[in-house]
């Protein structure tokens, strides 16, 4: 492969180590070399540049299936391969379903090894190549209705800033800005909106904190505030971007709420903190006359 790319390898046996590192050495990787799923956790969470996981399953402390699981959960994207001395087609099967790209049985020989990365390795390339369509795309429109107990807000949120980047409206850099206005704005339909929980509720203690979200789940539970809607609609072209959030609550005065951080000093505990965090990102935003809808707009600079 003409690309030079980087190997997470995972073994606290040296002379397994060795050998593979020393082999995709030759073959023109860069290859970095941990004796444990902790260590390797620690270049994960650091390092972005890795293109691939190789690891045993059994190692000292957490287990490979262990830094397999939490490697799906932090680095979705990332190509795991398991090494094991297990050959059954039990093993494979569960290999595969906790997220497992492909697997290597022990004792193996380095081609065949070689066969499996290079498979790995070009599957990931396609996606990469796959999820490069959105750069070209010149328009997209979104439509979302959400009953309220079915929407997570967090994984919308995050799917709609990962958009962002993958239309190369932003950088990878001002994702999560995007993730944390898109989860506010959310939460802010979902339970102060549907719910309606006021924020004056949640208080600042701990003891408030949980009878607040004991109420929160109990509104979840009631039809009628868990089967009202959440409306979504996303458009992006290389120019610009808009989200509109729309509730079936019954509003809020909105006018009051911006003459008051406009006005005022919000500090981190005070209420509308929220706006103006939003205000801070976003170039507009928009309310319709019931206090119910929103829509925040940004320009391509």
């Amino acid at each position: 492969m003409s690309e030079k790319h980087h190997i997470l390898l995972v073994d606290d046996e040296e002379l397994i180590v060795e050998l593979l590192e020393n082999y995709f050495q030759s073959l023109g990787y860069d290859v970095t070399a941990v004796e444990n799923a902790e260590k390797a956790l620690e270049h994960l969470q650091n390092n972005f540049g890795y293109d691939l996981l190789i690891t045993d399953i059994n190692l000292p402390g957490k287990s490979g299936i262990d830094l397999l699981k939490i490697t799906r959960e932090i680095r979705p994207e990332l190509p795991v391969i398991l090494v094991t001395g297990h050959k059954t087609m039990d093993f494979a099967i569960s290999a595969i379903k906790n997220g497992a790209t492909d697997f290597i049985t022990k004792p193996f020989q380095l081609n065949n090894v070689r066969k499996v990365v290079e498979k790995v390795i070009r599957y990931k390339l396609k996606t990469e190549k796959k999820e490069r369509i959105f750069e070209y795309a010149r328009f997209i429109k979104m439509d979302f209705e959400f009953p309220t107990k079915e929407l997570d807000a967090g994984v919308l949120a995050d799917y709609l800033a990962r958009l962002l980047l993958k239309t190369r409206f932003c950088n990878e850099n001002e994702v999560n800005q995007f993730y944390l206005v898109f989860l506010e704005t959310i939460v802010n339909a979902i339970e102060h909106g549907n719910l309606e929980l006021a924020s004056t509720i949640k208080g600042d203690d701990f003891d408030r904190f949980l009878k607040f979200e004991q109420l929160r789940e109990e509104r979840l539970q009631d039809p009628t505030y868990g089967n009202r809607k959440v409306y979504i609609q996303m458009e992006v072209s290389p120019r610009m971007f808009t989200l509109t959030i729309r509730d079936e609550g019954p509003g809020f005065d909105w006018k009051a709420v911006m003459e008051k951080t406009e006005m005022e000093t919000i500090n981190l505990e005070s209420h509308g903190r929220g706006f103006v965090f939003i205000q801070s990102v976003m170039d507009e935003m928009l309310f319709n006359e019931k206090g119910n809808s929103i829509t925040l707009v940004k320009y391509k600079e």
